[in-house]
């Protein structure tokens, strides 16, 4: 199971996935920046433009200490609940930074992604970070810092995968992303990650069967709807329909 003493395996893969998300995104043509995402609001500039806003402020409030800016939200958003806070954020965030050339854009997330996977080999991945709604912490308590790094890889492996499958690429599905992605997911479930010996078997999150790499990484990284991911796992119908309903796109 993923916890403190295996985090490295999520660590191990934090350059070499940004490392591959910039070489993507200095290939893309210029029709291919403005190509629209899963993400209905945001083009592929503007998921890329989310992960930097991501990199800045997980750094800003969890390395520096900063003033969350899910808190600045709430000053202006009284009574708003989480996901409307965290929506706003996002928004503002890529609305304002659409003046970034996408060689500047590129540049700041080469120097985000090097002070992350920086910070996060410094800290004590025991020790008591922010909590990590991912993984049932209440927000007035705090998670080990191995959530937080756990979470924070998912969310690139998500994007990076949306990126690709705007520009008509597959998902990220390289064994080296594939599996810590599905070692975080089994943490967030307390599940038992089952990786398979060969490459054309199938990978599996305790009882659920995700079926082979492409396909595992594709309903792990968000592409499909509940709906279309209960179709294609197997396991006890209760437990898929509870892993579709986590797993499926809105």
């Amino acid at each position: 199971m993923l916890g403190a003493s295996t985090i490295s395996l999520v660590l191990e893969v934090y350059r070499p996935e940004r490392a591959g998300l910039l070489e993507l995104l200095a290939g893309l043509r210029p029709d291919e920046w403005t190509r629209q995402t899963e993400c209905p609001a945001y083009s592929v500039k503007g998921v890329a433009t989310h992960v930097l806003g991501d990199d800045l402020s997980l750094l800003s409030r969890q390395r520096d200490g900063s003033v969350q800016g899910l808190a600045l939200m709430a000053e202006e958003m009284p009574g708003a609940d989480v996901r409307a806070l965290l929506d706003g954020f996002n928004d503002r965030w890529v609305a304002a930074a659409r003046f970034l050339s996408a060689p500047l854009l590129i540049e700041l997330l080469r120097l985000s992604g090097e002070w992350t996977a920086r910070y996060y080999e410094s800290v004590d991945p025991d020790s008591a970070g922010e909590p990590v709604g991912l993984f049932g912490v209440a927000r007035d308590t705090s998670s080990p810092f191995w959530q937080a790094i756990a979470r924070e890889y998912l969310e690139r492996w998500i994007h990076h995968s949306q990126i690709r499958r705007a520009v008509g690429m597959p998902s990220l599905a390289d064994r080296g992303f594939l599996e810590p992605g599905v070692h975080v997911c089994a943490a967030i479930g307390r599940m038992v990650p089952g990786v398979p010996s060969g490459p054309e078997d199938s990978w599996r999150i305790g009882p659920i069967t995700l079926g082979p790499a492409q396909q595992a990484a594709d309903i792990l990284t968000r592409a499909h709807t509940a709906a279309v991911v209960e179709r294609l796992v197997e396991g006890p119908t209760g437990v898929v329909a509870a892993f579709a309903a986590a797993a499926g796109r809105t």
